[in-house]
């Protein structure tokens, strides 16, 4: 009796190119389930140079409650507000109890946290972690003492079109003025840390905005200062800038990276009822051109609305690839977007006990941290 023919799998038929231009058109979550198919299939997707879609999934953010233990709590939520979060966010694969991990940046597709070490005699000792949140891979390095005598903002820089390494800078302040007077840089291909001084390159009197996100973006870090501009540092330490911004019609506001570019958010001091977005045209020349201005009583209804305030609005992150703008709002912390001359959508609430950082998260499939 003659063996029944084997069935041809009609993938099997496919070119790598034809089979990679089929799986960038689906979604996310559909492209973690086909990581199981074969192991081809996980090869294929977990390569970073074919590109696969890494777009804006949602946010990571935690929740603080007195009355529940533990008193922290991580969640995350889709960028639409709907279904199962795409990310379960209890940390439970790294060394650490999930309560002893506070996120801190994120930076395409990787998040970096401090993890907290239980101590006799200083309860404040900690190490970094960089992780990857959709392969669970991670990577733990020494940071030190939170309480030391200079207060740390660190901040994470990634790029996997050029490389698998990490960069993570601290900016150290002088305790008596609250000024930078330098900046620890990590090195995740060097596994070392450099201090480089910083007031001969970006002068005295730079206080860093510590609330505001930081921008990694073509190599370079940018960090938003309360009157210095935006101060700009590469990752060995060597190109140091400032990038100004005129203040007779600029205060406060966030930085963003969005179509490849350097994107400002600010209200107009002049007529704080208006939000002002500002794109940086050219690095050489620091022109920033005005792309748009919307008003709060079109975002919120309300005219009177602060920013960056209790119970007011803040921005938590502009899509990297479409011009959509993310809020958090009001008492609730209501999740909004707004595409620009277009429409306000309400997400959903996250709820009173809610509370940044707010860090977007774009998938990656990239199985090391560290070639």
């Amino acid at each position: 009796m003659e063996a029944a023919p084997k069935k041809s799998n009609p993938a099997d038929s496919l070119t790598v190119n034809l089979l990679v231009e089929i799986l960038r058109r689906l979604p996310v979550r559909s492209l973690c389930r086909f990581k199981c198919v074969s192991r081809s299939w996980y090869r294929l997707i977990s390569n970073p140079h074919h590109r696969m879609p890494q777009t804006l999934a949602g946010f990571f953010y935690h929740s603080f409650n007195g009355e529940r233990f533990p008193r922290r709590a991580h969640h995350f939520t889709n960028v639409t507000g709907k279904g199962v979060p795409f990310i379960y966010p209890s940390f439970s694969f790294l060394p650490v109890p999930s309560k002893d991990v506070v996120l801190r940046d994120s930076c395409n597709g990787l998040l970096l946290c401090t993890c907290y070490e239980p101590s006799p005699n200083d309860g404040n000792n900690f190490h970094y972690v960089v992780c990857n949140p959709a392969t669970k891979k991670w990577l733990m390095f020494p940071g030190g003492n939170w309480d030391a005598d200079c207060v740390r903002t660190a901040r994470l820089g990634f790029d996997p079109t050029v490389s698998s390494h990490f960069h993570v800078i601290e900016c150290v302040v002088d305790p008596s003025d609250d000024c930078v007077i330098g900046v620890k840089i990590y090195s995740s291909k060097t596994a070392t840390w450099n201090f480089k001084e910083s007031q001969s390159k970006w002068g005295d009197g730079v206080m860093l905005d510590d609330t505001s996100r930081s921008v990694f973006l073509n190599g370079f870090m940018h960090m938003l200062t309360y009157a210095s501009g935006i101060i700009v540092v590469d990752m060995e330490g060597k190109i140091w800038r400032k990038i100004p911004m005129r203040g007779a019609d600029l205060s406060g506001g966030s930085i963003h990276q969005t179509q490849g570019r350097l994107c400002l958010l600010n209200v107009d001091i002049h007529n704080p009822s208006n939000l002002s977005i500002w794109i940086l045209e050219d690095h050489g020349s620091n022109k920033w051109t005005l792309k748009h201005t919307v008003s709060t009583m079109r975002l919120f209804r309300q005219k009177n609305i602060q920013f960056d305030g209790p119970g007011g609005y803040n921005v938590i992150a502009v899509h990297p690839e479409c011009n959509l703008i993310f809020f958090v709002y009001g008492w609730d912390q209501t999740l909004m977007a707004y595409e620009v001359d277009r429409k306000v959508r309400v997400i959903r609430k996250l709820g009173r006990d809610c509370s940044g950082p707010y860090l977007p998260y774009v998938p990656l499939f990239l199985e090391q941290l560290a070639e």
